[in-house]
C-alpha cells in the first residue's frame, strides 16, 4: 500500500482509520510506514481521494503472459462479485484463455483441502484455541504486534497455497 501524493489532500481519514497506526504525516502528506503496515487495505477503502492504493501486479502478469512458459490462473470464488456482467464461469474461463492463460482453477478447491486439515487439527487437539492463518493481514498483525500469539496461528496453509500445491502435484505427475 502506498500514497499517490498528488491525490492526497491530508484529510487524516486514513490516519484515523488505520488499525495499527501505520500512517503518518510527513511534509504535509500522509505516508504509509511499511514496517508497521499489515496490508489490510483499510486505508484504500476509506480514502475518498483515491490516494491510497495497492501496488499493481498487472505489468508482471502481462510479462508472464508474453513469455514462453504456460501461465495458469487461480481465481478466488468471489470473482463473481467483481465481474457481475459475466453470466457464467465458462464465459469467464474463455476470456482468461483469450488473454493467454492456459488453465483456470478456483481457490474453492483449495478451501476443501484446507477444511480437511482444519477438521483433523481441531479433532486432534480439542479445547485449544486457534487463530486462522488464511488472511495475510491477520498473520502480519500477529507477527508484528502480538508475537506471543504466533503459536496460536493454525499450522494450515491458506486455500490459495493449497490450490497451488495441488496444481503443482497434478501437473508433475
Amino acid at each position: 500500500v502506498y500514497t499517490v501524493k498528488d491525490l492526497c489532500r491530508v484529510c487524516y481519514t486514513c490516519v484515523r482509520e488505520c488499525p495499527v497506526k501505520a500512517i503518518r504525516i510527513v511534509d504535509g502528506q500522509a505516508e504509509v510506514v511499511a514496517e508497521r503496515c499489515i496490508g489490510c487495505g483499510n486505508c484504500t477503502i476509506v480514502c475518498s481521494q483515491g490516494a491510497k492504493v495497492y501496488e499493481s501486479s498487472i505489468d508482471r502478469v502481462d510479462t508472464l503472459l508474453q513469455g514462453e512458459e504456460e501461465v495458469i490462473a487461480i481465481v478466488a470464488p468471489s470473482y463473481v462479485a467483481e465481474f457481475v456482467d459475466i453470466p457464467d464461469m465458462a464465459l469467464f474461463a474463455g476470456m482468461l484463455k483469450k488473454l493467454g492463460f492456459v488453465q483456470l482453477f478456483e481457490v474453492g478447491m483449495g478451501a476443501d483441502l484446507v477444511a480437511e486439515a482444519y477438521e483433523k487439527l481441531i479433532n486432534g487437539k480439542p479445547g485449544n484455541g486457534y487463530i486462522n492463518s488464511d488472511c495475510p493481514a491477520i498473520v502480519s498483525f500477529i507477527e508484528k504486534y502480538h508475537p506471543d500469539l504466533i503459536g496460536s496461528l493454525t499450522p494450515v496453509v491458506s486455500p490459495m497455497v493449497a490450490t497451488v500445491r495441488y496444481i503443482r502435484q497434478v501437473l508433475q505427475n
